[in-house]
């Protein structure tokens, strides 16, 4: 089961179609086979729910108080001596347990034949199941050594996209320089005192 899921997984179905099919088929197959398996498995260990019911002779005390009831019985009997008492109990109770081993025996011998079936039975597609499995490894391998040179690229698809508010401000970083037009656009660092007075007087 575990070669059967790494082999499904592993598997390119994109690759080749008719590859595909023949993938899907004896991987189906191995799937029934290791099912029929498993079943048979069950089988042979419990009859599903009720279990395989064996039979089994009685305790110790239970047989020895059913001897003593025929041990009482015949003494209870009229004309009889207490040697015949014991060799009657002793030969009924002998044919008491004789019954119940012969019974128990076949029950039991039948509950063990159906289970030897069931163990055949889960060998044989257990053996079945490993041969489609390995029949699965010829398109496995096709499949491997067609994507084996390509690369692996994973494709990512956004279903709904999160709204994000964007808040920019804007600071103006600019250096300005102050420029004299009098001085042919050449900064002085000195005033000039001339024009100031000029300006001054014109307004």
């Amino acid at each position: 089961m575990a070669g059967l899921f790494y082999a499904t997984t592993n598997f390119n179905f994109d690759d080749n179609l008719t590859l595909s099919i023949v993938f899907a088929v004896i991987g189906l197959v191995s799937v029934g086979l290791l099912s029929v398996s498993i079943y048979r498995l069950v089988r042979a260990f419990s009859d599903l729910q009720n279990g395989l019911e064996y039979f089994y002779l009685n305790d110790a005390d239970v047989l020895n108080t059913y001897y003593q009831g025929l041990i009482t019985f015949y003494t209870a009997q009229a004309g009889i001596t207490p040697a015949n008492i014991i060799i009657s109990a002793q030969k009924d109770f002998e044919d008491y347990l004789t019954s119940e081993l012969i019974t128990n025996t076949a029950n039991n011998q039948i509950n063990n034949r159906e289970k030897t079936f069931h163990r055949f039975q889960c060998h044989q597609y257990m053996i079945y199941s490993l041969i489609s499995l390995s029949l699965l490894i010829i398109p496995f391998g096709i499949d491997f050594g067609i994507s084996k040179g390509k690369d692996k690229v994973q494709k990512v698809k956004v279903e709904s996209g999160i709204p994000v508010t964007l808040t920019l401000k804007y600071k103006d970083t600019t250096q300005r320089l102050i420029i004299n037009p009098s001085n042919n656009g050449t900064r002085s660092s000195k005033t000039d005192t001339t024009t100031v007075i000029k300006n001054k007087g014109r307004r």
